[in-house]
Parts: structure tokens; sequence; C-alpha cells
């Protein structure tokens, strides 16, 4: 599959977004994403979104016609990406949408790939581009290809054709297509130049998707059904939720193999872990639902994901989900190691998930599962430019956009630090800690 084409957009935005301004970050100590991975003491300047220079801030000198700011010796890093976001419908109001694009900034997150579009995202990610609205930059499918949606191959192709020609940037897989039909979409985005990410569907299963080059493979979802061997009595069972029903029968031993292979055909993974470690791990739920972020979303929805969350730890014995964290935790380590490509994604706002801190809980549960530090920061950042093609997308040097994250402590040393920000810039637009605490408080109160 070709990288998605929205990357255009990137550029045209920076001079809209920075209005030609010029910004000096001092006294910072800069993660580069790039060798070498630390530089101390470091200025960092932008001009008209990008970055054109880092220096020793010693011998900066006084003299610049432009801001300063006052880096406060924090950690300067490139602004993440959540690869697994939602976005509201805007028919759900303004103030819906601004909240959630705004908790994502207001965390970091300067790149949002929209799961489940529709016509509207279209509109808002070109306010997004121009710099009109705030938030971080948006990559949105249409409304996804599932078994309800497609009744036939030949529909499936024109969905795809469709969501081509109306300017979609990928095409959103949801579980339920036939192999036929999922053939057929793989034909028609390969001939109209337009990538396919999200599930596996049980008919389609690992290998075809592997085989498919599918961009993206979220949640991991796929490769449960993958480790059952052919001699088991599960498999082909109903794998329940990601491969809770049958983790019973997952060979670990097949982990490997099923790595190399994903690597062998070039597809990445989102695997929004938390999502997985809310529902399906031991982490008391009223401790879940007493975290600090939970403020920013209403009652109704926190009750539903609390509602959710029960009846998944019970409709599952305890063995079932150990064993199944388990794998997919192997299995994480198991793709970094063999080269396969991993990207930052929680699936926000779903189950537990408040958007954008639960991209700070993505990266501690990468880290969690055996990814150090450097991998896990990695996958939010140059890992992200990586995958749509742009070298200079994702790492703090001259030429790359000034998309970038300033926080207290450095995320190397532990990676929780991300979550201690003192400020974001996007493109060149910068919002200090009492900017964002704004944010925070507006939405907070909102929901009081």
């Amino acid at each position: 599959m070709s990288s998605f084409r929205y990357l255009g957009l990137m550029l045209v935005a920076v001079s809209s977004l920075a209005a030609a301004q010029s910004l000096r970050i001092d006294n910072v100590n800069v993660i580069t994403m790039d060798a070498p991975a630390l530089l101390e003491n470091q200025s960092v300047t932008i001009r008209d979104g990008k970055i054109v220079q880092l220096s020793d801030t010693a011998d900066a000198g006084e003299a610049f016609d432009g801001q300063r700011i006052d880096g406060q010796d924090g950690y300067l890093l490139p602004g993440l990406a959540e690869m697994h976001a939602h976005i509201p419908r805007l028919s759900a109001g303004n103030e819906a949408v601004d909240e959630v694009l705004r908790l994502y900034l207001a965390n970091g997150i300067v790149l949002a790939r929209g799961m489940l579009g529709e016509p509207g995202h279209l509109q808002l990610r070109s306010q997004l581009a121009s710099g009109e609205r705030i938030g971080p930059e948006l990559v949105t499918s249409g409304p996804s290809l599932n078994g309800q949606s497609v009744g036939s191959p030949e529909q499936a192709g024109k969905m795809v054709r469709d969501q081509q020609a109306a300017g979609y940037d990928f095409i959103k897989l949801h579980p339920g297509l036939t192999r036929r039909q999922y053939q057929q979409a793989v034909k028609q985005s390969e001939r109209v130049n337009i990538p396919m990410a999200g599930h596996v569907s049980a008919e389609v299963g690992l290998d075809l998707t592997l085989a498919s080059k599918q961009a993206t493979i979220d949640h991991l979802d796929g490769y449960a059904r993958g480790l059952i061997p052919e001699d088991n009595e599960l498999r082909g069972q109903d794998p329940g939720f990601f491969g809770a029903a049958i983790a019973a029968g997952i060979d670990f031993s097949r982990i490997d193999q099923l790595a190399r292979q994903t690597a062998k055909q070039g597809v990445w993974n989102v695997p929004t872990e938390t999502l997985m470690l809310h529902t399906m791990g031991d982490t008391p739920l009223q401790l879940m639902l007493d975290w600090p972020e939970m403020r920013y979303m209403d009652t109704a929805t926190v009750d539903r994901w609390a509602e959710i969350t029960r009846s998944l730890r019970t409709g599952y014995s305890e063995q079932q989900r150990r064993r199944l964290l388990a794998m997919r935790q192997q299995l994480l380590v198991s793709l970094q190691n063999h080269g396969a490509g991993l990207l930052l994604g929680s699936d926000a706002p779903q189950i537990l998930n408040v958007p954008g801190f639960s991209i700070h809980r993505e990266l501690q549960a990468m880290v969690s599962a055996g990814l150090t530090p450097q991998q896990a920061l990695a996958m939010g950042t140059r890992n992200v430019g990586q995958f749509f093609g742009r070298d200079d997308w994702g790492m703090v040097k001259p030429g790359a956009p000034a998309n970038l994250l300033l926080v207290v402590d450095n995320p190397l040393e532990d990676i929780s630090h991300t979550a201690d920000i003192l400020g974001v810039m996007r493109q060149g637009r910068w919002h200090d800690r009492s900017e964002l605490d704004g944010w925070l408080a507006d939405i907070a109160a909102a929901k009081s």
C-alpha cells in the first residue's frame, strides 16, 4: 500500500498556523528521536512553522527578533501521534468536537488518525490544517466497511472508490467482511491508491490480511486466531473479545513466526494495549474510575465504560484474560525485535481511555510489555513519519515541522514523564501550561 496522501496538507498548513512567526525555545534538553538521542542545554529556533536551528544555549546569544520561550531546563521531544483516535461527529456540536480536540492537544498529541470518519470530518480536517480550529492534525477515514455496511463484493469496491473520490485519507475496516468482499476492497484500494486499516474479519483471517499488505492492523486483531494450531479444537471458533474466548488454545511458540511474517509483508500494528489492560486486566475498576482525567468525561459515558468493563471481566475467566494479555505482551516484543512496524494508539475515547491522557498510559503499557522508553516514544514520533513516508516528521531537527512537546523530566529514564507537560507546539504555534490548564478547566467545568 502507498503512503497516505493527506501529507500534502501538512506543509500547506504551516504558513497559516505559524503566521510567519519566529520563536526560540531556550534552556532545553532535546530528545531528537534521531542520533544522538539527547542534546543538553539547547536552544531551538523555529521560523514559519519549521525548526531551523539547534544550538547550544550558551552560544545562542541574546539577540533574537522573535518570541523567546524559557524551556526551564525541561526536555523537548517531538509531539506525539494518536494513531487510533475517535473524533465526535460534527452533529454532536462544536463544543463536543472542540473538547476532544483540545484534550488531545493539551496532552502533546499533534496528529490524530480518526478511525471512524464521516463527511463532516473532511471539513474539520481543513479547519485544523488552516488553524481555524485548534487541535491536532487530522487524518481521517470514512464510514467503515463492515458486515452490515457491505452486502456484496461489488458494493465493497464501490465504497472504496467513492471514499477515495470524496477525499478521505484511508479506508476503515470493521469485522464481518467475507473473503470475497475483502479481496475486492483490496483490489479497488490498490487501483485508486488509498490504504486500508483496522480490523481483521474472521473469514478473512490474518494470513490473507498480511498477504494483502493492509496498512495497519489495529488492536492486534486476528493474531490470537492465528496462534491457534490447526489441530486444536478451538481453531476456527468464535474468538470473543480479541481472542479472549480462545486464549486456552494459543500456542506461544508460534509468536515469532507471525512476527517475522508481519515484518516481511510490511504491515504495521497499532496495539491499543490500554483498551485490553483496562478490560482484561486486574486493575480495580474503582481505581480507574477515580483517575483524575475522568473529570473531563460526562457521567453517562463513564458509567457506560464501567458497565462494559464489568461485563467483559465477568464474561471471561481470570485464566483466559491473563493468558490473552501475556500473549499480547510477548507478541509486542517479538514484533519490535523482528522489525515489524509499531504505532502508538489507544482507541480514545473508548472504554476508560480519556482522549490525550490515555496515550501516556499507552506509552507506559508499551514499556511494561518490554519495550524501552526510546522504542515506545518512537511509536508515536519517528515511526509515524516512517509510516507516512516522511523523513522529517517525528524528529527534532532542522527542516522538520515544529511539532513539539516540552516536559519537566526525562522520559527516556521514566516514560511516565511524558505526562508532566510544560507546553505544546503544533507547527509553530506555542501553547504554554497556563493556556493548556485553561482549556482543561473549561472542559471540567462543563462536565460538573
